[in-house]
């Protein structure tokens, strides 16, 4: 594992995330992808706890980052105006100099700050809330969007849910799989309903099928993520995808997601 993010061979990998509505893409999460020579591909379910075990997850996470960021100026310099959306750990969040960090990678670039939105899951939002307010609320200040991702899997309170200020809701994917249950959707229109409360967008993971991005477009759910739409892909074939995807001349959003 140190060997594999010491050498660069954990690579990042793009799944598109379409507009509810019009289905143009405006996000892309980035994946963290790895394949060893003698076990072939190895799931991030394995390897992520690896890394925050060997105290690795801010190294591997800076380089998905940094790698993502070249993208983004790739794809700008190609008229391609891209926004990053960064899943970051509780180790990152809580690290002081994190938000200096994450400024020295945009310099030199021509990229804006407003261009990277960082995901916090409700979970490490929920495990020192006070504190994980106060983080949120200066990389805000700096320039960056918040969205907590995994939404409805912790008990995050409407008080909490409020310091948080957060830009934009994750809904989790075990709820958009039990859609075709009353209690599911139920769910899954609370959320939106919640967001909306809070002028906070949405955003429905695991979309395989017509029939269920049918249901989230009538629930209110702003964007879309899933096989429906485009399965994770290298930088090279996520980039001919763009180019063929519906309103592809428009501005495109990239969201990153180490884990």
């Amino acid at each position: 594992m140190t060997q594999a993010i010491n050498q660069g061979r954990i690579e990042t990998w793009f799944q598109p995330i379409v507009d509810a509505r019009s289905g143009r893409c405006h996000a892309v999460e980035v994946l963290a992808r790895w394949h060893d020579a003698e076990y072939g591909w190895i799931s991030p379910v394995t390897f992520i706890p690896m890394a925050e075990s060997l105290g690795l997850i801010g190294e591997l996470g800076l380089q998905i980052m940094r790698s993502s960021l070249d993208a983004a100026q790739a794809w700008q310099a190609e008229g391609k105006q891209v926004t990053l959306a960064v899943n970051i750990s509780k180790r990152q969040l809580f690290t002081p100099s994190f938000m200096q960090t994450v400024i020295k990678e945009f310099a030199g670039r021509g990229l804006d700050h407003s261009m990277l939105v960082l995901e916090v899951t409700e979970s490490v939002a929920l495990s020192d809330v006070q504190n994980g307010a106060e983080r949120v609320s200066e990389l805000r200040r700096a320039g960056f969007g918040i969205a907590i991702d995994d939404f409805g899997t912790g008990y995050l309170s409407l008080s909490q849910l409020h310091e948080m200020h957060a830009d934009e809701l994750k809904i989790d994917i075990s709820f958009v799989r039990r859609l075709n249950e009353p209690s599911g959707l139920s769910l899954v229109q609370a959320i939106v309903n919640l967001a909306k409360l809070f002028g906070l967008k949405t955003v429905a993971e695991g979309v395989e099928d017509q029939e269920t991005a049918d249901t989230l477009r009538t629930l209110g759910v702003d964007s879309l993520q899933g096989f429906l739409f485009g399965k994770p892909m290298t930088r090279e074939d996520f980039l001919v995808w763009l180019d063929g995807s519906p309103g592809s001349s428009g501005q495109t959003s990239v969201a990153t997601d180490v884990f």
